[in-house]
């Protein structure tokens, strides 16, 4: 009898009794039937010495173990065995396979199993350490072959390979080299639905991918999506890209977009982006980019780049009223958690119509070569514990001063005159130092340069040890200030036809003279603060400062100003718990009150200016308080005396929420009384107050008033408020409203504004926003949008009118259709959406 490897247990307690029973032997000369040659049982005969007498029993394979604790049966004629139960096989390569029923065929080494079959093989490792991925398999019916490594799936079939679904009625795995091949297997890859005619998983050089052939994905995870992506050949590299050959995009089962080949990476920033649409004064156009990652190493067992660090994006950009335009842009990705850093950008277009304008201002002769050199970008020269020093590149480069308007709205409304700097940094916990350049490359642009300026910035720190604290501001460079162009040219032009005596020219030779300077300028500033039982807090200051001018452009000659200024701030702090106030609906669990009086008095002393002198660091028009401390004013050239007591105000209410404290209201009131007046001949300022109430995560108030308390021409009254409300799930407001009157340089302006959402149910949304001006009764901006959820896609259609005020209203339709789900692939179509 050939002996069975005793790595064939068997645990059940029955069979174990039975082999304990002496066996039976046949007959002498006595021919056995082939009932005879079967064993119902089969456990004794596989355990040894008792069963000696047995017939022969096939040994099991090498590459086959099993494990059941059910029943067995075995034929040697045939040379099966059966196995019912709790059956697990155990393969080579680290292969494990679990049934209900399982036939091994030992000559042939195959074994079928079914019964919820399922596959398992773990990852390993190959002789040069790389890692490969495990698998698990799931049929209603499996045949292994030990031999050829080969395993058949076949009914229900589920593939789960690291984020990879498959699923289908037949599946074939090769378990040495763990490549799995499909025909009509559908598979999901993360938001990815594939399915296909044939499906292979494919291992090259250290990476793995999947190949379908006639294959469709989509992201529409249900019985019948609304939108597929089909072609010839579609191969997908986790976590890299997508390959598609002869591309057909579906709605439904109608082809909307054909494409004979396309590479998509699964970086939203990567891969063939194209924005079609139509504007008022670019007409229709076509909007496309391509993105590719450029920089880093090749790999020498892949032969491919790793760590690439530089996102180019590739632009060509076809508009029915301007032309062709191409531009390319360079991100460097190592720099993307500050997103003010990084890039540089180059766009060009030959202009088939500058003068074609959003509004009715006239503008001169514009040249038909349109262009943008932006570099914004952040080298580390060294870095050593706190130190580090740094370049910083900020500059943009236009061909005139309506690109931005024509072209890049959105930047226009933000920064319509942008500076261009150069400079080298050094940063360190207490201090800021540096030198830069601010240079004019936009001569059309007024701007001022620094050619160049060195700084450094202490900020307030002890004084060896000590509670005295210092802090300090020094500065020396040279400030030029230039006009426009245009604005030069049209003063010059009204110069010469004027007459000789005209007052005016005085005015304009003003304005017309060179404006500049050499400048050296410094601020120290000594402070200690007391706490007085945790109570009052008193804080005197006391701080020097010299500011030294010369090479003075308007002829007047060098002079330095000394600065001196004396201050004290006081607070006082009272608190007062209130533990009963709870209310659920109002965000309320206790009340603690904080009631923090204060005051503030600056003087400052400094010698006055030559009435000729025309500074370049002066104040802007603003209805915000200049800051009471010198080293914070922001207009060097304008400090002048002042002797100001600021008297105000806090109340702060806190309450629980979260485990943590929450900040339900603050509310700020405070007034300047003016002994000398910087700005005007005031005696009291407005009475300012500024308030934040947000009890609860779906309300928030925010107000800022001021208005007068004595009369003088300089005050003026402004309220400026926002108020965000979520009444529901499904609604939800943004109201603003603005006054602002009787301001001495400002417009006056009385404005409100109403943004809504109404979720209609799980597909349909209305949006719109309102902006009217009371002053002339006019209403600014409509916009109206419909939104609708296809669950596989979002669609937005909204309408804009915008009143320029002068006889040029601006409409717009506005169409998205975006993708969810999908990585980087969006479509949308907008008309005139600025």
């Amino acid at each position: 009898m050939k002996s069975i490897r005793l790595g064939l247990f068997l645990y059940l307690l029955p069979l174990s009794l039975i082999a304990q029973e002496p066996a039976t032997p046949p007959a002498p000369n006595k021919e056995k039937s082939p009932d005879e040659n079967k064993d119902p049982t089969g456990a004794g005969s596989l355990l040894g010495d008792d069963f000696a007498g047995m017939p022969d029993m096939p040994s099991l394979p090498d590459s086959i173990r099993v494990t059941n604790d059910g029943k067995l049966e075995f034929d040697t004629e045939k040379g099966t065995y059966l196995f019912e139960g709790n059956v697990h096989v155990h393969g080579d390569n680290g292969l494990e396979l679990k049934a209900g029923k399982v036939i091994i065929y030992a000559k042939q080494e195959t074994a079928t199993l079914t019964g919820n079959v399922s596959v398992i093989q773990k990852s390993s490792t190959d002789e040069t350490g790389r890692i490969l991925p495990g698998v698990q398999l799931f049929a209603d019916k499996v045949l292994l072959n030990a031999k050829t490594k080969l395993i058949t799936l076949d009914g229900n079939v589920s593939v789960y390979q690291g984020p990879t679904l498959h699923r289908g009625e037949h599946a074939a795995y090769n378990y040495e080299s763990k490549k799995l091949d499909t025909t009509g297997l559908g598979s999901k890859l993360g938001p990815i639905v594939l399915e296909s005619d044939q499906f292979e998983m494919v291992e090259n050089q250290g990476k793995i991918s999947f190949i379908g052939k006639n294959a469709g994905i989509t992201t529409h995870d249900v019985a019948e999506p609304n939108y597929w992506i089909r072609s010839e050949q579609t191969t997908i590299y986790p976590d890299d890209k997508i390959i598609f050959k002869n591309m057909k995009l579906y709605a439904g089962e109608t082809p909307v977009f054909w494409f004979p080949y396309l590479s998509q990476p699964l970086d939203a920033d990567l891969g063939l982006h194209i924005l079609p649409g139509a504007r008022s004064n670019w007409g229709a156009y076509i909007l496309s980019s391509y993105g590719i990652m450029l920089g880093g190493e090749v790999n020498e067992e892949t032969g491919e780049k790793e760590n690439a660090w530089l996102l180019s994006k590739w632009h060509l950009d076809l508009m029915s009223k301007r032309g062709i335009g191409a531009g390319l842009d360079l991100h460097d990705t190592r720099l993307k958690d500050n997103e003010n850093l990084g890039w540089l950008k180059y766009y060009y277009l030959n202009d088939r119509n500058p003068s074609q304008k959003r509004t009715d201002e006239s503008r001169g002769f514009v040249n038909e070569d349109r262009w943008k050199f932006e570099l914004k970008y952040r080298h580390q020269l060294f870095e050593r514990g706190q130190h580090q020093t740094y370049a910083d590149v900020n500059m943009m480069a236009l061909s005139d001063r309506y690109y931005l308007e024509d072209f890049e709205p959105g930047t226009y409304k933000i920064n319509p005159n942008p500076n261009n700097e150069i400079g080298i940094f050094h940063r360190h916990p207490r201090f800021l130092a540096g030198f830069y350049t601010r240079f004019r490359p936009n001569d059309f642009y007024q701007s001022d340069t620094r050619l160049p300026e060195l700084f450094l910035d202490q900020v307030r720190a002890p004084v060896f040890s000590t509670p005295v604290l210092h802090e300090g501001q020094t500065t020396l460079g040279i400030y030029r200030e230039y006009l426009d162009d245009d604005y030069e040219d049209a003063l010059r032009d009204e110069a010469d036809g004027l007459t000789p005596g005209d007052p005016k020219l005085d005015i304009i030779d003003g304005l017309l003279e060179d404006k500049g300077y050499t400048r050296f300028h410094t601020w120290q500033e000594f402070s200690i603060p007391f706490d007085l039982d945790g109570k009052v807090s008193i804080t005197p200051r006391a701080g020097a400062g010299v500011t030294s001018y010369w090479d003075v452009q308007d002829d007047t000659d060098s002079f330095t100003r000394t600065h001196f200024a004396a201050a004290v701030d006081a607070s006082m702090k009272f608190t007062r718990v209130f533990p009963d106030v709870q209310s659920q609906s109002w965000g309320l669990d206790g009340l603690l009150h904080i009631l923090q009086p204060y005051a503030s008095f600056s003087q400052v002393a400094t010698n006055n200016f030559d009435n000729d002198f025309r500074g370049i660091e002066t104040l802007a028009p603003s209805t915000r308080p200049p800051p009471l401390e010198v080293g914070r004013f922001p207009a060097t050239d304008d400090l002048a005396d002042w002797s100001i007591l600021r008297l105000g105000t806090r109340n702060i209410l806190l309450s629980r929420r979260d485990g943590d404290s929450h900040r339900w209201l603050a509310l700020d009131t405070y007034i300047d009384v003016f002994l000398n007046d910087l700005e005007a001949n005031r005696s009291l300022s407005n009475l300012y107050n500024d308030l934040v109430w947000q009890p609860l995560p779906w309300m928030k108030l925010n107000l800022e008033t001021q208005f007068p308390v004595a009369h003088n021409d300089a005050n003026f009254s402004e309220l400026t408020s926002s108020f965000t409300f979520m009444p529901n799930n499904s609604t939800e407001f943004q109201l603003g409203y603005r006054i602002l009157d009787n301001h001495p340089t400002l417009q006056d302006s009385h404005r409100l504004s109403l943004r809504s959402y109404l979720r209609l149910n799980d597909e349909w949304g209305l949006g719109t926003y309102h902006r009217y001006e009371f002053d002339d009764n006019t209403l600014e901006i409509q916009q109206y949008a419909v939104h609708r959820d296809f669950d596989s896609w979002r669609t937005s259609l909204g309408f804009l009118v915008r009143d320029n005020r002068d006889n040029n209203t601006e409409y717009g339709l506005m169409l998205n259709f975006t993708l969810k789900n999908f990585p980087s692939v969006r479509v949308p179509l907008s008309i005139d959406a600025e």
